[in-house]
């Protein structure tokens, strides 16, 4: 079982569920707009996709976080857009 205080309850929907461009689009603008967002602010949101697509971002060096290696179901990990 996992700390609930530290982690996003499992959910295996999180893990499978994919999002479409508007999607991704809209999750790249709030990182930008809110550097340092945290994972369980984003989870907040119920945007379709996240983690999914943080994982993407991430693999694909869109973003960086707070925690290497990222922990995205670490409510407190903060999700910043990758440094040029």
């Amino acid at each position: 079982m996992w700390d609930t205080k530290a982690r996003i309850p499992f959910d295996a929907s999180l893990l499978t569920e994919r999002s479409d461009p508007a999607a991704r689009d809209r999750l790249l603008t709030l990182i930008a707009e809110r550097p340092g967002i945290t994972v369980d602010e984003l989870h907040a949101l119920r945007l379709p996709g996240l983690f999914a697509d943080l994982r993407a971002f991430h693999r694909d060096g869109v973003i960086r976080t707070s925690t290497e290696p990222p922990r995205f179901f670490e409510r407190g990990t903060r999700i910043y857009p990758a440094l040029d």
